[in-house]
């Protein structure tokens, strides 16, 4: 071991030194990222653009506070008029009318030939002073030279109510000569008049 010599006298006693007071400054740590200087000094980060033409950033500091809460009344959007829904179209819109049906024609009738016309004038001429059943009639045409055909359609397309008909008949003949009922009804289908028209014929004069 080594000893100091001790001062000489007369010599002012050395004061021992004080530690060093610390500083207020707070530890500041920075870095660069992608260009940008980042420091960090007592909860405070600042932020500086370094080297390069680009100006900073407009928000070069932020500083970390704490934030009240956002309420939700605060952060909920009034809804839009476009959320709203559409009203239903009714069925009878959307439906198409339908369409109307054209009448159809009723094909022409041929028209009748001078023979015809020539016969149906000859069957009018007959009831207008005889009384005729439908067979009766067709079979006097036909004495008169008609067609059976042409006959049959003549007479057919008079309107003729063979049951006043054969009432006609039936008054003739009780006009001439007596008949009992049934005498006279068959008197009657032997002129070729239905037992329908016979018996209602019959009925009309006795």
């Amino acid at each position: 071991m080594s000893y100091s010599a001790p001062p000489p006298p007369g010599d002012p006693i050395m004061q021992p030194q004080q530690p060093p007071k610390k500083s207020n400054m707070k530890l500041i740590i920075g870095a660069v990222v992608g260009g940008v200087l980042v420091l960090c000094c007592g909860g405070v980060t600042i932020a500086a653009a370094v080297g390069g033409d680009d100006p900073p950033p407009a928000k070069t500091a932020a500083v970390e506070t704490n934030a009240a809460p956002t309420t939700p009344a605060e952060s909920t959007t009034a809804p839009t008029a476009e959320t709203t829904t559409a009203a239903p179209t009714s069925a009878a819109a959307t439906t198409a009318a339908p369409k109307p049906k054209t009448p159809t024609k009723a094909p022409a009738e041929p028209e009748l030939s001078v023979e015809q016309q020539n016969a149906i004038k000859t069957a009018s001429d007959y009831l207008e002073y005889q009384a005729f059943s439908r067979s009766g009639l067709i079979k006097q045409l036909e004495f008169e030279g008609y067609p059976r055909k042409t006959a049959t359609k003549a007479v057919d397309s008079l309107k003729v109510d063979y049951k006043k008909q054969a009432a006609k008949t039936a008054k003739s003949y009780l006009e001439n000569q007596a008949f009992s009922r049934s005498g006279l009804i068959k008197q009657l289908e032997f002129e070729e008049y239905t037992h329908a028209q016979a018996v209602y014929g019959v009925d009309q004069v006795m």
